[in-house]
């Protein structure tokens, strides 16, 4: 390929995809993401962001008599701890062909054009994974495999437990057809199967299941086996960001700092009882929230849930001109005049989260950017043995919390 013909690549690249422009394009589109936000640490060292967390009032308040008094209370501070963000590496590779490029003619509009659409689709595809991670659990698990009676390539997810989220792997694309995929343990992550490629899926809502490549495994089992991006794992170690499902878990430690030591460190309430998700459901869980001294200004939830809020508010609503009737979008419905719940379609079909919005972020250490430029002589290199050029996308990103009684959810709700 002409060096002329990279040139322009380059350039187009250089001007359209600048660091500011990647992280706009991450941030975009997604309500998920747009309301989080990115926000720089108090202090980094290493890959490991430090940021001050609220944990509890102050001590020392006295009442004293209209004399005064020597025996006031010690002053006592705001409980405050400091949490520790490991920064998540979110990576991606964009490839383009250099037909593709040459078909153009070196028109820089044209190439501007074949650029633009693989670098957003890649910036797309990686925005996906970022917010699957966001609405689980950090443990890098995406879906657990139901039992199979010996070796297939066709494996059926469930639907149903902690990591019965084969419905939305498969609807969503978490597991798109080219992903490559671990299949083991909590212990050990590829037991079963290491870097196979999901081939084929099917996203019926009852029985969905992934095709893979290789021989196929035999999933019946003494325990359970999961799903999870190649390399994602090592062993008992996931290297994926928080989510809002261990944030909002009473029992486990979350910016490394533990319940059982800052017990004023713990959501609101946590409720994985199940059940239908009613108005008095929303509003009590709207007042748990407001007992801790924050009123919930966001809830986020799927877009089966926000169905199941207009059909039972419908009902209610009276309108004096039937052709004003509006039986809503399927997109958020009001609860009160102040918290919008919001419909996500990556968000579990029976979570439903409470989020005081300014307590909750992303946080990293810098902006998106092209690792193939920062330790390269540019963003699209040529490929030995190829005809494609190479560039890869980099960001150092972790979902934080600095007040954790400001949010809390139900998971498991019909």
């Amino acid at each position: 390929m002409p060096a002329t013909d990279i040139a322009v690549v380059e350039a187009t690249l250089k001007e359209g995809w600048t660091q500011d422009n990647l992280e706009v394009q991450f941030l975009k589109d997604d309500e998920l993401m747009k309301q989080l936000g990115v926000k720089d640490p108090d202090e980094l060292i290493g890959d490991v962001a430090l940021t001050a967390v609220h944990t509890g009032r102050a001590g020392g308040f006295t009442m004293v008599g209209s004399n005064g008094s020597r025996e006031t209370n010690a002053p006592d501070g705001q409980k405050t701890a400091q949490a520790k963000w490991t920064l998540r590496r979110a990576f991606n590779s964009v490839e383009i062909d250099t037909a593709a490029i040459k078909r153009t003619g070196n028109n820089s509009q044209a190439v501007a054009k074949v650029v633009d659409t693989e670098v957003s689709g890649k910036i797309s595809d990686t925005q996906k994974q970022i917010v699957r991670q966001l609405v689980t659990d950090q443990s890098g698990f995406i879906v657990s495999l139901e039992d199979t009676e010996g070796k297939t390539k066709v494996l059926p997810l469930q639907t149903s437990g902690a990591y019965g989220l084969g419905v939305e792997a498969t609807r969503q694309q978490w597991l798109p057809i080219g992903q490559v995929i671990d299949i083991g343990t909590a212990e050990d992550e590829d037991v079963k199967a290491a870097s196979v490629e999901v081939v084929a899926y099917d996203d019926d809502e009852t029985t969905p299941t992934i095709t893979i490549s290789g021989e196929g495994i035999d999933t019946e089992k003494d325990g359970e086996f999961l799903v999870s991006i190649a390399n994602s794992r090592s062993g008992k170690t996931s290297y994926s960001m928080n989510g809002f499902r261990n944030l909002c878990d009473p029992t486990v430690a979350f910016g490394e700092l533990k319940p059982e030591d800052e017990p004023g460190w713990v959501p609101a309430f946590h409720d994985s009882s199940g059940g239908a998700l009613t108005r008095e459901r929303v509003v009590k869980g709207r007042r748990k929230v407001r007992q801790r001294g924050v009123n919930p200004d966001w809830a986020w939830t799927s877009l089966e849930q926000v169905e199941n809020l207009e059909n039972e508010l419908f009902p209610q609503v009276r309108y004096q001109d039937p052709n004003g009737m509006d039986t809503g979008d399927g997109e958020f419905v009001m609860i009160g005049k102040s918290l919008r719940v919001q419909a996500h379609e990556d968000c579990p079909d029976g979570d439903f989260t409470y989020v005081k919005k300014e307590h909750v972020a992303m946080i990293r250490d810098e902006k998106p950017y092209w690792l193939t430029r920062k330790f390269g002589n540019g963003i699209l290199m040529p490929q030995a043995n190829s005809t494609f050029l190479y560039g890869s996308l980099e960001w150092f990103v972790e979902f934080m919390c600095n007040r954790r009684n400001a949010v809390g959810n139900f998971t498991g709700l019909e």
